[in-house]
């Protein structure tokens, strides 16, 4: 009698390792793929959490100053925004290494191609409509929505009238919709102040 596997013992085994390959493969590929799902929700959520900290830090350092536009002309508000262009504008401390420099500067945020977008001015009175530098904090959305409160009721856009004009109102409220999610921000500035 000779020693060995007979050819149906040899193809049987090779079927039984195939299919525990293809089982593994699977099993690794579906891991796989739920590893890039969760690091993509992760990095979404760590990028909607910088872009809350930073909207949130430059509206608690608003300076209740009047805007000026690109000619030195003043604007009727200290923040100016609305929902039909989907921008916020307004005065903000900012912390800078120089002591040359003035520390306000003028904050925009805007949505863009789908993008909202942090525009820093390099002065709180830019000579230029593009004298700043931008930062694109969150992808992808593609609704906004920014209000303001005032005496307990929301408006959708500020100033609301003359008397309004040299506050800040007691919340803003901007909500959005990124990739088909909904997010709603409320801020309190924390200023009470009249100019």
């Amino acid at each position: 009698m000779r020693k060995g596997f007979t050819l149906i013992e040899v193809l049987v085994s090779l079927i039984i390792l195939s299919m525990i390959a293809i089982i593994s493969s699977n099993i690794l590929q579906s891991s796989l793929e739920t590893e890039r799902e969760v690091s993509k929700r992760l990095d979404d959520a760590k990028n909607l959490n910088f872009a809350s900290i930073i909207l949130k830090r430059d509206i608690r350092q608003i300076i209740n100053v009047p805007l000026r536009d690109y000619y030195g002309n003043s604007i009727n508000g200290t923040i100016i925004g609305n929902n039909l262009e989907k921008k916020i504008s307004f005065n903000s401390k900012i912390k800078s290494n120089s002591q040359n420099t003035s520390p306000i500067k003028r904050i925009e945020y805007v949505i863009e191609n789908e993008h909202f977008i942090r525009k820093q001015f390099y002065s709180a009175n830019p000579y230029s409509v593009e004298d700043y530098f931008e930062s694109k904090l969150i992808k992808n959305v593609s609704d906004m929505s920014i209000e303001f409160m005032y005496k307990q009721k929301w408006h959708s856009q500020w100033p609301i009238n003359t008397e309004t004009k040299n506050i800040i109102p007691t919340l803003i409220r901007i909500e959005f919709i990124q990739d088909e999610k909904e997010y709603m921000w409320i801020i309190e500035p924390n200023i009470d102040y009249v100019f």
